[in-house]
């Protein structure tokens, strides 16, 4: 008579590697991104070893892509901005613009993607149809309206169209260059935007 079968111990059992998920894709075009290289679904996809109709299905295209990758690094780059900006009212959210201007003008990343198909960036980052710029101006929205309730700032309209000035004087600046053939320059946003808050 044989002996049963010793039943394998479950700590031995191989692991099932995990599915790769839409935050994954997004972490890798990320990475993608800020080398500078192109961000393309199938490269993404055949890299993460899922399907190409999955990727497709969760971001689109490469343009919905690359402007979510671009979207949430600017939430990253506001928010860093936010724990380091000093002051309250308008002084604070001068300080706040100036420290998130100052990081996209200086990213290699971010000049090498504007300068690769400028037509085809600005319409992503700096157009009411894609998630950037609406982010964005939501974002600044909800600085204006926490240092109005805090009491630190009065404006003269309303916290939603003060925040799409802004967030409009700093892409016409940021991206001079490739609107008017000027150089980017962050000093005279900073001043415009001083004057649009009235901050001394």
């Amino acid at each position: 008579m044989t002996a049963p079968a010793r039943k394998r111990p479950l700590t031995s059992l191989p692991r099932l590697r995990a599915l790769p998920t839409a935050s994954d894709l997004l972490s890798l075009a990320t990475r993608r991104f800020l080398r500078g290289q192109r961000v393309r679904v199938e490269e993404l996809a055949a890299e993460l070893g899922m399907s190409r109709a999955t990727a497709y299905r969760w971001v689109g295209n490469n343009d919905a892509l690359v402007a979510a990758v671009i979207a949430s690094l600017r939430e990253d780059i506001f928010r860093r901005a936010l724990r380091g900006a000093r002051g309250r009212g308008a002084a604070r959210v001068v300080d706040v613009m100036a420290r998130g201007m100052h990081v996209l003008i200086s990213s290699r990343a971010y000049r090498a993607f504007l300068e690769r198909n400028p037509e085809k960036a600005l319409r992503m980052v700096a157009s009411k149809a894609g998630p950037v710029q609406a982010g964005t101006i939501a974002l600044h929205q909800q600085l204006l309206e926490e240092e109005i309730e805090r009491g630190h700032l009065r404006l003269p309209v309303d916290a939603h169209t003060m925040a799409y000035a802004l967030v409009r004087i700093a892409e016409s600046f940021l991206y001079a260059d490739l609107i008017a053939g000027e150089k980017p320059d962050i000093a005279k946003a900073v001043e415009i935007v001083k004057l649009m808050l009235r901050s001394e």
